[in-house]
């Protein structure tokens, strides 16, 4: 089922999440695009204030990536724990058009947010929609955020975000790997990111 609609947004952000206390202290905000947290995740947009248009979709497996049309694209697990996952404004201004997108129930789920045009107004206002937002989910078990189609907003809040303590980072669905040469790997692509943000 694929459904769209124009959505506020404040504080650039808008949540995908459960009728339940958001959990602010568990937030990961690492690929600057989607932050999961305990249960439920943020989703960060250019804008700080105005409209965007979101489409939602929901699958029964993981669907084929489609990248084509979309300037950033990441994956995230998410947790549902009352049942009823839906994109929200956070505020009281949220579409009622948009589905659930956890009809199977509370439990752990894979979510792909695709976005195009967060670059156009950062931080600025907008009376009409100049950001698009692709919002799929579908159940699976926690597993490591994935950058599929990264940006320069995306690549600097990699780095940004590179050093986290072990205090911030103890509550991720997925750890640290202890395999050196996965470290080394994580490593050497940070130190290419600064050094590619550096030559712009």
């Amino acid at each position: 089922m694929t459904t769209s609609s124009v959505m506020f947004v404040n504080e650039g952000i808008f949540g995908v999440s459960d009728d339940a206390q958001v959990p602010m202290e568990t937030v990961r905000w690492s690929n600057g695009l989607a932050a999961p947290m305990d249960h439920g995740a943020w989703v960060l947009t250019g804008i700080n204030t105005g409209l965007v248009n979101v489409t939602a979709q929901c699958f029964d497996a993981a669907p084929p990536i489609e990248a084509t049309d979309w300037e950033e694209i990441v994956e995230v697990s998410v947790r549902s724990i009352a049942g009823d996952l839906r994109i929200n404004s956070g505020y009281s201004i949220t579409p009622d058009d948009l589905p659930l997108l956890n009809p199977q129930g509370p439990g752990w789920y894979r979510m792909r947010v695709h976005a195009s045009g967060r670059s156009i107004n950062p931080d600025g206002v907008s009376d009409e929609p100049v950001e698009d937002y692709l919002i799929a989910v579908w159940p699976q078990e926690p597993a490591e955020s994935v950058v599929i189609r990264s940006s320069k907003m995306i690549d600097e809040a990699l780095l940004a975000n590179a050093d986290a303590t072990p205090q911030e980072t103890a509550a991720h669905s997925t750890p640290e790997p202890h395999d050196t040469a996965e470290r080394d790997r994580r490593a050497d692509v940070r130190a290419r990111l600064l050094r590619s943000l550096q030559d712009d």
